[in-house]
């Protein structure tokens, strides 16, 4: 489908949220509450966080100031669009007494706003577990699924822990329903979908200029550049040679197990189920919550873990991403955007312990 582009003033963009409400959907854009952003369901675009300047590390988040761009000197906080297609917590079911069922799914539409390409990959990921890939497609996130627009913003300036490129993501994506690319004096807009192109209509604004287009290649070449940290070529097949290397054991040194890696990761997608019964024992819900297989009791047999050391659940965690995710689905499990280094307690950067671990003993 051919793509439609326009250059418009940074106000103008704001407004695609309102049009996105006309058309009925649930409008999700990334806010900032008690010095972090994250995204949530918004009432308003004036609740968009615009003009502030963050910086991210190893276990380290903070904003720092004010930007004169809008969304240009952030790039995401601990949430992901995850939370709102496979929530932390969902009632899969509820039953009375008198056994009468009730089986409910998501209905409404939802409109992701201002999520960044590897959140946009991360979406296309989880469809492959949860839909595509499953021969029991998931009724629960097929139902927050089945009626989605994103409006994704290209990172024209990446965080440190960004690595995107080098899982093959491109910083700049040109598969959303729209794509918003910030330069200092606007955005260059573009549609990809029959509904983006509507969208886009409403937008006042005129064709790029050819500096301006000039200006947002150089500013995708540096992207690239500064995201392309190393090459994975044929890495799921070298670390299933590494299984017995003691740099596991180096890494449990450091890891204290805590699963936040695993927690704000956008397409860790394990969970348990359980029964929560009510006092009178006249109602139940089955509801379904993450887990991540750094809990000792995430993998066992009859009743017994089967990774009781932690260098053990770490290992099981990086090769599902980088090497076990691929004989599965035909892809990493991880899109680069770096929130397992950020929100790390204590600094330990995925794509590092990699190249570490194939590097050999």
């Amino acid at each position: 489908m051919r793509k439609e582009c326009k250059f418009v003033k940074k106000e103008e963009v704001l407004k695609i949220p309102y049009y996105l409400k006309e058309k009925g959907y649930n409008v999700i854009a990334p806010v900032l509450k008690e010095g972090v952003i994250f995204y949530d369901f918004i009432s308003s675009p004036k609740e968009i966080v615009r003009n502030v300047k963050e910086r991210q590390g190893r276990g380290f988040y903070r904003i720092i100031g004010e930007s004169n761009l809008v969304f240009g000197d952030f790039t995401h906080g601990f949430s992901s669009p995850k939370e709102f297609l496979h929530p932390p917590t969902e009632v899969l079911l509820k039953l009375e007494r008198d056994l009468k069922q009730k089986f409910e799914t998501f209905n409404g539409k939802i409109a992701f706003f201002g999520i960044r390409s590897c959140d946009l990959k991360s979406i296309e990921i989880l469809d492959n577990v949860f839909i595509k890939k499953n021969p029991y497609p998931d009724p629960f996130y097929s139902a927050r699924r089945r009626d989605n627009f994103t409006v994704v913003i290209n990172c024209v300036n990446p965080s440190e822990n960004c690595f995107c490129s080098t899982v093959g993501i491109d910083p700049f994506s040109d598969k959303g329903d729209i794509s918003l690319t910030e330069l200092d004096h606007g955005f260059i807009v573009r549609a990809s979908t029959e509904i983006g192109k509507e969208i886009l209509k409403k937008l006042q604004g005129r064709e790029p200029k050819e500096e301006e287009i000039n200006t947002e290649e150089e500013l995708k070449r540096k992207a690239r550049e500064k995201t392309r940290k190393f090459n994975l070529k044929g890495i799921h097949e070298e670390l299933l040679g590494k299984i017995g290397s003691d740099k596991w054991k180096e890494i449990e040194k450091r890891c204290l197990g805590c699963g936040n890696c695993a927690m704000v990761c956008p397409t860790c997608f394990c969970y348990d189920v359980y029964d929560e019964v009510n006092f009178e024992g006249s109602k139940s819900e089955r509801v379904r919550f993450w887990d991540v297989c750094f809990n000792e009791s995430f993998s066992v047999i009859h009743g017994h873990p089967v990774r009781k050391s932690l260098f053990s659940r770490y290992r099981q965690w990086l090769m599902h991403k980088f090497s076990y995710w691929v004989y599965q689905f035909g892809d990493y499990g991880c899109v680069g955007c770096g929130r397992c280094i950020t929100w790390c307690p204590v600094g330990i950067n995925i794509l590092e312990e990699v190249i570490n671990i194939v590097a050999g003993d």
